[in-house]
């Protein structure tokens, strides 16, 4: 039955329990379990006319088909729920250019079970490079072999597709463990699906160079390979597989090295890691084992009030039934009955949540019990949790009436097992993990660590006394030999009792005390960039990004190519990230469109030696680009009515030059008796004071006239990022501004009566024959764009017209 609010299900298997484990496996593995992914792209890339009637283009609409075939992925397009209602990372709302609108993004949504989505996304992602004009080839590697050859942070990739300028997209390294076996050598797309494949997109001869290069790199590591074997709970493995993958995933990339899991649900509890660094393989263990102590094992035993051998203790099957389905739908665990026994397996709160219930049922109070809880725990906290002489240990079993023992499980972690005859283990379990170690890691540049520790560690002992925590500097020496804490950066860790926890952020503060604050503070910052101009940052700008990062100590750290995440982390003290991040946006083009109605005219003018020099002048004086993107007439109707725009492209550091730009442009329309839609934040109104002309030398390109705004319902129309161009809905509420009309308010408070009859005329809409306008049921047309294609409808929405953000309200009211 479905659980989780509809994001999982939940099933109760019985019978004998080898069969039952086997059972078990196979669901894990085949659980019809619906993963989802987004891909963002912009509307002109698969669309034709991508603002009217949008319609898939017919070779993309191929494409899609070939990919969910192949893939065995839905794929879906449809309109993006968060379409540009905010200014991009590095523009500032009030910059003035908010008259112009970014492009228009939509969303591929691929949806499907286990590793199709991935596959989809991978295959997604090379299919929107083709149609960008990139070459793209695929090379096989040995999966096992790409972490190890991708690098620590991906590092040696990262430089890869710097000097070649491509996109490398790398398989899912855990593919094939979860959901339907796609691998079928019988099927002619069964190369496409292999594992072993990574897609590089570029210019044709730099992708031959990162191709070249990645397999001199693949080939050069069998030598240096090391494994290391090590044991973990077979339901651990389980658990880390399917509901921590990400996890995993982070762990492999952070270390560079591969992770090789048993099948799902097998009960085999070995697992191999494979790395060329023998430092990066024990790190990777040990972060395994760290997230192998979140997953709880509790036990309830059920005992007879007295012995009989020959009638056993026996409860009803179906009561038992009854019984772990309830438990395993309210607390998300996993419940298991066998021999008088009640199992709850996950997480701390569900386990506990679940022996909490099964206390309560009125069956087990028939029956004498006993409660165990299983705990696993790094084998370097064993002293700091027993306390001196098992002090701590001794007055936990002493106050809450439960036993306590320490049980070897194998080279890196201990067991902790915790066992009472009633309520009381919870309350010992409680003071158990107040005593588990917290711990926070962090970074301090090593120059500054004696300065910290003080002469003969006085200076760290009293803040250590003070906060009650224990903390650990790690020289250049240890800091290789253990490879970083937490993060790969970190080389200072702080321990204390969970108690305790608050004062860990407490002593880092007091540690940083003593660090310069361009040294102090090492945070990660994310910043936003469209994901097309990645390849150019890393590529061509290379350059400007190592400055930068000389410049303000820190790092640059691009997504993996085949998350499709827009998202770049810089690594840097707290003091200059913003730098960093400004600096970089100096390097990212900004583009943003104006739209203008249907005009006759309007393909003749921009075709003119005059908008040829405006454009020149623009580009010269403001470091704007104008592109025009207007389709001829042809008996009196436009190729694609409701297209043209202008295509404004600059520095984003220039961004504040587009709404001076923007004005020059539309003047010039203007006068050549070209129709533009009026602008929601009025930026070419004066101001209607008797100052307004006192001093027309002031209004120049350099400093702005103060500008008046209409009044709006209840948003601030400044901070809106597509005011220029009509939604769907606003279509028809909106009047053009003519060409031979006066923008100065105060003439148009000279023709009150005119005004006041287009208002009412565009109420009733009896528009003009040139206004923009759509069909009203355009707002809920199906564009043929399937949602899936595999014939199943969905519920999604195609194309559903934004809301309006703001209305414009009309020179009526304002009246």
């Amino acid at each position: 039955m479905l659980a989780d609010h509809g994001r999982g299900w939940n099933f109760l298997v019985t019978g004998a329990y080898q069969q039952v484990m086997i059972t078990r496996g196979m669901i894990l593995k085949d659980c019809p379990i619906q993963h989802r992914a987004t891909i963002k792209v912009a509307r002109s890339e698969i669309l034709d006319s991508p603002t009217s009637k949008p319609q898939l283009k017919a070779d993309v609409r191929l494409r899609l088909d070939e990919i969910a075939s192949q893939t065995m992925a839905h794929i879906a397009v449809v309109n993006s729920p968060n379409n540009n209602r905010t200014p991009p990372d590095g523009i500032s709302a009030a910059a003035g250019w908010s008259g112009l609108e970014t492009e228009r993004v939509c969303e591929l949504v691929i949806t499907g079970q286990g590793d199709s989505v991935d596959l989809a996304r991978v295959r997604l992602l090379v299919m929107l490079d083709e149609l960008s004009g990139l070459h793209s080839e695929a090379c096989e590697i040995e999966y096992n072999l790409h972490p190890i050859v991708a690098g620590r942070k991906r590092s040696m990739l990262q430089s890869i597709q710097e000097e070649t300028a491509t996109n490398i997209y790398l398989p899912s390294p855990l593919q094939g463990l979860v959901g339907p076996d796609l691998l079928n050598p019988a099927s002619p797309s069964s190369a496409l699906r292999n594992n072993n494949v990574i897609w590089i997109t570029g210019e044709f001869f730099g992708v031959q160079r990162a191709r070249d290069m990645l397999l001199q790199v693949a080939a050069s590591k069998p030598q240096s390979i090391i494994s290391r074997d090590t044991a973990i709970l077979p339901r651990k493995l389980d658990w880390m597989v399917t509901d921590r993958a990400e996890d995993l995933k982070a762990i492999m990339s952070d270390n560079g090295t591969f992770i090789q899991f048993p099948a799902l649900g097998s009960s085999t509890s070995l697992i191999t890691v494979y790395g060329d660094h023998r430092v990066s393989v024990q790190r990777t263990i040990r972060s395994i084992m760290q997230l192998a102590c979140q997953y709880y094992v509790g036990s309830f035993w059920l005992l007879p009030v007295q012995f009989n051998a020959l009638l056993p203790p026996t409860l009803n099957a179906s009561q038992v039934s009854s019984i772990l389905k309830q438990i395993s739908m309210a607390t998300g665990a996993e419940v298991v009955f066998k021999g008088m026994c009640f199992e709850v397996h996950g997480l701390e709160f569900e386990v506990r949540q679940g022996i909490s219930m099964i206390m309560e049922l009125e069956l087990v109070k028939a029956f004498h019990h006993e409660i165990r809880f299983q705990i696993e725990l790094a084998n370097e906290h064993r002293e700091f949790i027993s306390g001196k002489k098992n002090g701590k240990i001794n007055k936990i079993m002493q106050s809450a009436n439960v036993k306590i023992k320490f049980e070897t499980f194998n080279d890196h972690n201990f067991l902790i097992d915790i066992a009472g005859p009633d309520g009381s283990i919870l309350k010992g379990l409680t003071l158990l993990q107040e005593e588990l170690p917290a711990e926070i890691s962090f970074h301090v540049p090593e120059g500054y660590h004696k300065r910290i520790i003080g002469v003969g560690g006085r200076s760290i002992q009293r803040i250590m006394k003070k906060y009650g925590v224990y903390v650990k500097f790690s020289n250049a020496e240890e800091f290789a030999a253990l490879g970083g804490y937490n993060d790969n950066e970190d080389n200072v860790v702080a321990r204390t009792p969970a108690k305790n926890a608050n004062n860990l952020e407490h002593l880092k503060q007091s540690v940083m005390e003593l660090v310069n604050p361009k040294d102090k503070d090492y945070v990660n910052e994310t910043v936003s960039v469209p994901r097309r101009y990645h390849r150019t940052l890393l590529g061509e700008k290379s350059i400007f990004i190592h400055d930068i990062e000389a410049k303000t100590n820190s790092r640059f750290r691009f997504p993996d190519k085949e998350t499709a995440s827009d998202v770049i982390t810089i690594f840097g003290p707290e003091s200059q990230v913003q730098i960093a991040s400004a600096m970089l946006f100096d390097h990212v083009p900004f583009e943003a469109d104006m739209a203008v109605p249907p005009s006759p005219d309007l393909y003749l003018v921009v075709q003119s030696p005059d908008f040829a020099a405006l454009v020149e002048r623009i580009k010269r004086d403001f470091q704007v680009a104008i592109t025009p993107n207007v389709k001829p007439w042809s008996n009196g109707v436009s190729e694609a009515s409701g297209d043209n725009t202008f295509k404004f492209r600059c520095q984003r550091s220039n961004s504040d030059f587009l709404a001076a730009a923007r004005e020059m442009l539309e003047q010039f329309l203007l006068n050549h008796n070209v129709h533009i839609y009026p602008s929601a934040t009025a930026h070419t109104h004066k101001r209607g004071d008797s100052f307004a002309e006192a001093f027309p030398h002031f209004d120049s390109k350099l400093l702005s006239a103060h500008r008046t705004r209409h009044t709006v319902d209840s948003t601030t129309v400044a901070e809106s990022a597509d005011l220029g161009r009509p939604s769907e809905l606003q279509a028809q509420d909106r009047r053009l501004r003519m060409a031979s009309s006066s923008p100065d308010v105060k003439a148009a408070f000279k023709g009150m009566g005119h005004a006041t009859h287009v208002s009412s005329a565009s109420h009733h809409y009896s528009s003009p024959s040139y206004i923009y306008s759509i069909d009203a049921g355009d707002e809920s047309v199906d564009y043929g764009v399937p949602l899936d294609y595999s014939g199943v409808r969905n519920s999604l929405e195609y194309w559903t017209p934004l809301p309006p953000i703001v209305r414009v309200a009309a020179m009526s009211d304002l009246l």
